[in-house]
């Protein structure tokens, strides 16, 4: 936690967090009821508002007016400042760059968005994002000083320090540190993941899988690839590889998008134009699309027969054809897995991947917020 001032108390410090925390969970709180909560003395928790309000994470409100007043003054009531600062979440990718801002409880105040060639330099791509950040900051009426700390989800394999370690769809991306390429023009902390991986954390905060914490998340578009929830928080791996199946050629994802797209025999078509085919009955279009589930079913199987997952959530542009294409997954999974496995659409769409990396921020800053150790 960062309290600043002369407070060397740990035990003081520990008190301000614990409140910090429970008003962070409520909308508002009355004194009695911080007391209630954390469990000591009215004093103790007197004294860790007057120092949270002076450093302007909380604030009294002005009482309830709505009920029927007793007799004497209203009871004091505080709430957490979420307007205190904000937090930055970037979808950073082949063909576009996505930020989203919010509040330090999550709420959104502003988006932008703008597209990039694949090609497209990395310092280029990078000075992109950094610019988008900014303008995303000033449509919500908010500045750089702001932000207590960024989230990044970007295409490729990311290690834990938010250096890209391997990425195919972007050719100069590989080696890029993310982290610190974002960390000056904001200063503030910067937390860096796989997309697929930040998309599957975006849809249990926000979208389909609020309720699971296994999760299996299958980006279907250009590409095919898999990101991973166990117990509620991403799973990477030891190099950021976990549930890079998709460079195996027997998984079928490899060439899955090319086959499906090329549909009609006339080269590259999409997705929109086959899932309007298959309404109509093109015998072509429907047999692309079976082919497309038997594609994905085998790699599908394969994690959920290792991870036993509570959830598959599927996402990316394919998954727009909703039941034509889930359906005939749910057969081919109820064929090659032993138990039945819920497999559902992303509720977030394109911003999955964005809300993922503002929820990794949030992290950040609530880590900061009501973690206290004796070295602080």
């Amino acid at each position: 936690m960062t309290v600043t001032g002369g407070d060397s108390s740990l035990l003081r410090r520990l008190n301000a967090a614990a409140v910090l925390r429970v008003l962070h969970e409520a909308e508002s709180l009355t004194l009695t009821q911080l007391v209630r909560s954390i469990g000591v003395a009215r004093a103790t928790v007197e004294n860790a508002l007057t120092g949270l309000v002076e450093q302007s994470w909380v604030e009294e409100v002005a009482p309830e007016t709505d009920r029927a007043r007793g007799v004497g003054r209203p009871a004091k009531r505080y709430r957490f400042r979420a307007e205190a600062g904000c937090v930055l979440g970037f979808d950073i990718g082949a063909n576009k760059i996505l930020a989203v801002v919010t509040d330090l409880k999550g709420e959104v105040l502003g988006s932008r968005q703008t597209a990039v060639a694949p090609e497209l330099p990395s310092a280029e791509r990078i000075t992109a994002a950094r610019t988008l950040g900014h303008r995303t900051l000033r449509g919500a009426g908010l500045r750089a000083t702001d932000v207590q700390a960024v989230g990044v989800g970007t295409t490729g394999i990311v290690d834990a320090s938010g250096v890209v370690r391997l990425s195919e769809l972007v050719p100069d991306w590989t080696g890029v540190d993310l982290a610190a390429a974002l960390r000056e023009p904001f200063d503030a902390p910067v937390a860096v993941g796989n997309d697929t991986n930040l998309a599957a954390l975006g849809e249990r905060w926000r979208g389909s899988a609020t309720e699971a914490r296994d999760v299996l998340y299958i980006h279907a578009g250009r590409r095919v690839s898999a990101g991973v929830l166990i117990d509620g928080r991403v799973h990477a791996g030891r190099h950021g590889a976990a549930g890079e199946i998709g460079v195996l050629a027997a998984s079928s994802w490899p060439t899955a998008p090319g086959r499906l797209l090329g549909w009609s025999g006339e080269g590259r078509g999409d997705a929109e134009g086959l899932f309007t085919a298959v309404r109509q009955g093109d015998p072509r279009a429907l047999a692309a699309l079976e082919r497309y589930a038997d594609d994905l079913a085998q790699g599908i199987a394969a994690m959920v027969l290792t991870l036993d997952p509570e959830l598959v959530v599927l996402g990316g542009g394919v998954s727009q054809a909703g039941r034509l294409l889930l359906d005939p997954l749910r057969g081919r999974l109820a064929d090659h897995c032993l138990f039945p496995v819920e497999i559902v659409a992303s509720a977030l769409g394109d911003r999955s991947v964005a809300l993922g990396a503002v929820r990794l921020s949030l992290d950040l800053v609530e880590q900061r917020l009501f973690e206290v150790s004796a070295r602080d």
